[in-house]
């Protein structure tokens, strides 16, 4: 008898994560190392030169996945590449959480092989030069954009903002958005609570912008805060196209 309950727990488990499809083109790469970082590039960034296709990735829903947020399906897609001998992941489609579909972020990639320095030095190059703040040069203070997309996952649950004092910096409900002006810089902590606390830590930097994207995750009673910091050429352009 306790071997079964064991053995159902164990599948309960394995059914709460994510569903992960790979398919290589070339077989012949081993796992690489944790010291090698990991790219993540949008659909519309340029590929650097010399970069080898490894295969395609999809990540999906498993039927009962609730572990499913943004960040927990690129960070599945990432390892898996890793483990296909990719440094480099192209996320070519997203499909948001939607109330009559998956309550999961779905996403799927290219995965692709470049260690050339030169090459991933030029990814980081051109992505600094996408984020960079558009604060005045002389600014003595911070922005930091908190906002939570239209989704129909979690649409009818809100959640305060706070921090690290617990002192409320906003509130967030569906399709809402706030911006917080600090003059306190350093490693600070905000987090947003529902059935779980989800807690997020940003190194904050004189005359700097950063954003936050959040949402709300199925959970065991009724959901879960999802609290991403995003970089700042995704978040600006989601940040504007919000009412």
């Amino acid at each position: 008898m306790k071997k079964l309950i064991l053995i159902l727990l164990a599948t309960l488990l394995g059914s709460c994560a994510t569903s992960i499809s790979i398919k290589l083109a070339n077989k012949n790469h081993q796992k690489l190392s944790d010291e090698i970082q990991m790219i993540v590039l949008e659909k519309d960034d340029v590929l650097p030169n010399n970069s080898e296709f490894i295969g395609d990735i999809k990540i999906g829903d498993s039927g009962f996945t609730t572990d499913c947020g943004y960040n927990k399906v690129v960070s599945d897609a990432t390892n898996s590449a890793k483990s296909a001998g990719a440094n480099i992941i192209q996320i070519i489609e997203v499909k948001e959480p939607s109330v009559f579909g998956s309550t999961c972020y779905r996403i799927k990639a290219k995965m692709y092989r470049n260690l050339n320095k030169e090459s991933l030095a030029s990814i980081s190059e051109i992505r600094n030069q996408k984020n960079k703040s558009r604060l005045p040069e002389d600014a003595d203070y911070t922005l930091i954009y908190f906002y939570r997309p239209d989704s129909g996952a979690g649409a009818l649950l809100g959640y305060k903002i706070k921090d690290a004092n617990d002192s409320i910096v906003g509130r967030l409900r569906n399709n809402e958005k706030f911006i917080y002006k600090t003059k306190k810089f350093g490693m600070q902590s905000f987090y947003g609570t529902l059935e779980t606390k989800e807690e997020i830590k940003i190194n904050i930097e004189k005359g700097k912008e950063y954003f936050v994207r959040c949402s709300v995750n199925m959970g065991v009673v009724f959901g879960r805060p999802e609290i991403n910091l995003i970089e700042n050429y995704i978040g600006m352009k989601e940040y504007d196209e919000m009412n």
